[in-house]
């Protein structure tokens, strides 16, 4: 009996001794843990930095003068850059004056290199031309006439011009125009006869297409 009055006298005190065997273990062995929370809306990664940042105080003298350095030195490159944006286009927009001035001076004298070949042909047919006038031998007019056209005809061909003046040869739409169809069945259908007027090709381009006479089967 009497242990079961010493176990009923405090009732509370089991209860609340009971309820503390409950509690956090951490907290049963670390106890000063919980008397050091973190205060209220804190970041909890800064809250053992012992060095808290100062709050500057207004620009000493040095600091201002080093800030208008500082400025000065930013000022004189911009100009610099300026000036060299400036002196790069200047220079692109007479670049851009020499580059239409040289292709209008090529579009202008395009002529020259035929021009100088030509001139010799020239020059050789008002020789022949005078000749003629003094030598009754036709046969050597003639053979000047000849040279000449020669001569010519090589100045063209230096200068990408080739000459269309092949028959027998197929009849081509692309470089050849019909002025006259003939039957003949010694030679294929569509085939060119006699060339009437030659033509002439600048680098690839029909200049002017040859003017022939073409073979049909009746």
């Amino acid at each position: 009996m009497w242990y079961e009055n010493n176990e009923d006298e405090n009732p509370r005190k089991a209860h609340s001794e009971a309820g503390t065997s409950a509690a956090d273990p951490h907290e049963a062995k670390n106890p000063g843990h919980a008397q050091r929370p973190f205060p209220v809306n804190s970041d909890p990664t800064k809250a053992f930095d012992e060095d808290e940042p100062s709050m500057g105080g207004p620009a000493t003298a040095d600091e201002i003068s080093s800030l208008k350095m500082a400025i000065k030195e930013l000022d004189e490159k911009a100009n610099v850059n300026y000036d060299r944006y400036l002196r790069a286009l200047a220079e692109l927009e007479n670049y851009k004056k020499r580059v239409a001035r040289e292709r209008m001076d090529q579009m202008r004298y395009a002529s020259e290199d035929l021009l100088r070949e030509i001139l010799p042909v020239v020059d050789n047919l008002e020789r022949t031309i005078d000749h003629s006038h003094t030598d009754s031998d036709m046969h050597k007019v003639l053979e000047g006439v000849e040279m000449i056209q020669r001569q010519f005809i090589k100045a063209l061909e230096k200068n990408g011009v080739a000459v269309l003046d092949k028959a027998p040869a197929p009849f081509d739409p692309n470089i050849h125009q019909a002025l006259e169809r003939v039957e003949d069945t010694s030679h294929p259908d569509d085939t060119v006869l006699t060339i009437l007027q030659k033509g002439y090709i600048l680098n690839g381009k029909v200049i002017r297409p040859a003017m022939v006479r073409v073979a049909k089967h009746p």
